[in-house]
């Protein structure tokens, strides 16, 4: 975590103590090339996390079309006269 007081920033750590407190720690003063480290940083996990995201939402979107599809083919079998068992064709038996 970074704090700025004036010109300065300053770099604390925040731990969880056993009794389930939160303790924070100073770690100290950054230089300029330090605090465009860590701007870079949280710019770079944001966008993973942001792609993370997209990822789950097309996996969502391609769940839904894979079923749509089956459905699909389990219908056109059935105006055929076939149905899918077990990943085999089958004809229906009329009778």
């Amino acid at each position: 975590m970074l704090v700025q007081k004036g010109k300065s920033v300053y770099q604390y750590k925040s731990i969880r103590e056993e009794d389930g407190g939160i303790k924070t720690l100073y770690e100290g003063k950054l230089s300029p090339q330090q605090i465009q480290e860590h701007h870079k940083r949280k710019e770079e996990q944001a966008l993973r996390k942001q792609h993370q995201q997209e990822i789950a939402s097309l996996r969502g979107a391609l769940d839904e079309v894979r079923a749509v599809n089956d459905l699909l083919i389990r219908a056109g079998l059935l105006v055929n006269n076939n149905y899918l068992r077990r990943s085999e064709i089958r004809r229906i038996k009329n009778g």
